[in-house]
C-alpha cells in the first residue's frame, strides 16, 4: 500500500511529521496526542486502536449505568440504546483495523463511516425525551471525536 507521507528533515534523516498529517483530522489536539507514528498508515492504526479501547470503555459504564441500583426506566431503556451502538460501533472500529492491516482502502473507510453512524445513536436515544440527561455524554462525545478523526486520516491513505 502506498501512503502519503509527510516528511521534514532532521540532522539530515526524513521523519514523518505527524503535526502535520494531523490538520487533516477533524481535531489535531486529539490526533496529535497519538504521536510518535512512523507514517499516516500507522498514525490511523493507532487512532483506530484508540477509538476501539473507548467504545469498549463507553460500553462498559453505559451497562454498570444501566444496571445501577435507582436508575429511571427512561434513562435505563436509553443507556441500553448506547451500550448496543457502543459495542457496534467497537465491532466496526475492529473490522476496519483489521482491513487497514490487510491494505484493504475500501473496507477501513466502510466500517469507520459505520462507526461514525453509531456513535451519534446514543445521543439521540437521550433527545427523544425532553429533558433527559445523558450520562455518558462526554465519552461519547470524545469517542465520536476519534473515530472522525480515524475517518479523516484513513480517507488520506492511497490503494
Amino acid at each position: 500500500m502506498t501512503e502519503a507521507r509527510v516528511l521534514r528533515r532532521v540532522n539530515d534523516r526524513s521523519l514523518f511529521d505527524v503535526t502535520s498529517a494531523c490538520k487533516k483530522a477533524s481535531y489535531p489536539d486529539l490526533c496529535k496526542s497519538l504521536a510518535p507514528s512512523a507514517s499516516v498508515g500507522s498514525l490511523t492504526g493507532a487512532s483506530i486502536d484508540v477509538a476501539t479501547s473507548k467504545a469498549k470503555e463507553a460500553a462498559a459504564i453505559s451497562a454498570k449505568l444501566m444496571n445501577a441500583p435507582g436508575t429511571e426506566k427512561l434513562v435505563k431503556s436509553s443507556l441500553c440504546v448506547c451500550r448496543d451502538t457502543f459495542s457496534s460501533t467497537a465491532d466496526s472500529l475492529q473490522l476496519a483495523a483489521k482491513n487497514l492491516k490487510d491494505a484493504a482502502h475500501n473496507d477501513p473507510m466502510r466500517n469507520l463511516s459505520a462507526a461514525m453512524s453509531f456513535t451519534g445513536s446514543c445521543a439521540d436515544a437521550f433527545q427523544d425525551w425532553p429533558g433527559l440527561v445523558s450520562p455518558v455524554a462526554d465519552v461519547s462525545d470524545h469517542l465520536t471525536k476519534l473515530v472522525s478523526n480515524s475517518l479523516d486520516l484513513a480517507s488520506t491513505l492511497k490503494n
